[in-house]
This record gives C-alpha cells, sequence and structure tokens, in this order.
C-alpha cells in the first residue's frame, strides 16, 4: 500500500531461519516430531488429571491448566513455523502477525500470573493444611485462573495495541520465526519513546510482580519445612514443590532474557534460540510434575 512517496508494509518476511537453508527440511522433521509428541504427552497429562479421582486436587489441576496454555501456545507458533520451513516465501499479513503476537503476549502473561497462584496454592498446602480444602476450593481455584486470563488478556491487547499503531513502511523482513515483540519494534519506521517505556514497564510488571509473589510464597514455605522435626517429612513437602521451582525458573529466566534486556544487546538469533527452546522446556517440567 503506497502513502505519498512511502510504501506502507502489509505483511511481514520471516528470516529466523535463513541462515540453515540447506537445514530446513531437516528442521522440519524434527520440529514435527517434537510438536506431535509435545500434543500427546500434553493429551495424555490433561486426560488423565481429568479422569483420576486422586489427581483432582488444586495442584494438578494448576498443572492441567499449565498444560493446556502451553499446548495453545505450541499451536499458535509451531504450525506456521513448519509451513514456513516447506515454502519459498515466509510470510505473513499484517493483521496475522499481530493476532499471533497477541496470542502469544497472552498466553505468556497468563502464564506468568498463574504461576504466581500455584506459588499460592503451594504455600497454603504447606503453611496452613488444615485449612486447605477451604482456602482452595474449587470455585477459588477457578477465579485465580480467571484472574490470571483477565490480566494477560489486558497486558497483550496494551502492548499489541501500542506496537501495531506505530508506522511499518522502512522494511518488512523480520528476523525470527513468530512475530514478536522486539523485532517487530526493530521495523517500525519511528520508535515512540513513550510506547516503548510502557511496554517495557508492563513487561517488568507481568514478570517481576508474580516473581516476587513467588518468593514471598516461598520464604514462608521454606521457613515452614524447616520446622518439620522428621527429614523425611521436609524432603516430602518440598518434593511437592520442586517441579514448581523448576518451571518457574524456565519460565522466568528465559523470559526475562528476552524482554528485559536493554535494547542496545538485542540479538535476533539469541532470541529465536531462546524461544525455540522455552516450549520443550516447560512441557519437560510439566511432565515431571507428573511423574
Amino acid at each position: 500500500m503506497e502513502w505519498g512517496n512511502e510504501t506502507w508494509v502489509t505483511e511481514f518476511v520471516f528470516l529466523g531461519f535463513s541462515a540453515l537453508a540447506s537445514l530446513q527440511r531437516m528442521l522440519f522433521m524434527v520440529f514435527l516430531f517434537l510438536y506431535l509428541f509435545t500434543l500427546g504427552t500434553n493429551a495424555i497429562i490433561m486426560s488423565t488429571i481429568v479422569l483420576d479421582r486422586a489427581l483432582r486436587t488444586p495442584m494438578y489441576f494448576f498443572l492441567s491448566v499449565l498444560s493446556c496454555s502451553e499446548t495453545c501456545y505450541t499451536f499458535v507458533i509451531v504450525p506456521k513455523m513448519l509451513v514456513d520451513l516447506l515454502a519459498q516465501k515466509k510470510t505473513i499479513s499484517f493483521l496475522g502477525c499481530a493476532i499471533q503476537m497477541f496470542t502469544v503476549l497472552f498466553l505468556g502473561c497468563s502464564h506468568s500470573f498463574l504461576l504466581a497462584a500455584m506459588g499460592y496454592d503451594r504455600y497454603v498446602a504447606i503453611c496452613n493444611p488444615l485449612c486447605y480444602t477451604v482456602l482452595m476450593g474449587h470455585g477459588v481455584c477457578l477465579g485465580l485462573v480467571a484472574a490470571a486470563c483477565t490480566c494477560g488478556f489486558t497486558v497483550a491487547q496494551i502492548i499489541t495495541s501500542l506496537v501495531f499503531h506505530l508506522s511499518f513502511h522502512s522494511s518488512n523482513q523480520l528476523h525470527h520465526f513468530f512475530c514478536d515483540i522486539s523485532p517487530v519494534l526493530k521495523l517500525a519506521s519511528q520508535h515512540s519513546r513513550l510506547s516503548q517505556l510502557v511496554i517495557f514497564m508492563l513487561g517488568v510488571l507481568v514478570l517481576v510482580i508474580p516473581l516476587l509473589l513467588i518468593l514471598v510464597s516461598y520464604v514462608r514455605i521454606i521457613s515452614a519445612i524447616l520446622k518439620i522435626p522428621s527429614s523425611v517429612g521436609r524432603c516430602k513437602a518440598f518434593s511437592t514443590c520442586a517441579s514448581h521451582l523448576i518451571v518457574v525458573t524456565v519460565h522466568y529466566g528465559c523470559a526475562s532474557f528476552i524482554y528485559l534486556r536493554p535494547k542496545s544487546n538485542y540479538s535476533s538469533s539469541q532470541d529465536t534460540l531462546i524461544s525455540v527452546s522455552i516450549p520443550s522446556s516447560l512441557h519437560c517440567s510439566i511432565q515431571s510434575s507428573i511423574v
């Protein structure tokens, strides 16, 4: 689309795997296998939690929601990536890019707040076990999930609106394999410092506040565990938190590296590698929780 002497961007071209052109068919087979494996095992995890009465507890309810969230996250990114690995022209429309960014942000932000809810669940289970069934009833669990989704939706809506209200008419070559914030912002013709500041502050809000809530929960959890006289009891109490800590470390470690770095340190190749590894890392963490 032309406006005056400038051409406005109507689609983006993905260059995420352009340096590996000779390996793209092999990468297609590898990612297809990992995608099908992730879908299959997530389906098993969710169906097991639903069908097994012994697993109908708040902890496993949150894990099933987490598993469902991961399935949706991979569905938004991986099928398009697989198609692009076999395609000559790897493009996505302007609207499609906005929808993909919104969905990825919505799921990722909701994930952060959901992990905070899981930290609260572990805190109640260990520090106040006699009131656990009352404090973590089914209605409370549903409310926490709804609150996490609402926060994720709000943040994703604000960030996506800020990014795609910028002007794009210089280049449409996106150095990534999906529409993420940093590579898309890099293509914007003029950067609004206010927009960038708001996006950064929302990133801090989504990552730092839930993480602080989790840390507060675990400070109290550790204090309560250390008061348990039996070493077996201490190990058992800590084992119920280990899988959650693994997921928290993977999620916040990768997300902080990608979204909280100064813009001068941005590297498309590093972000591509980290983004590819996030779904499989989270999947292994969730799977270990069930096992």
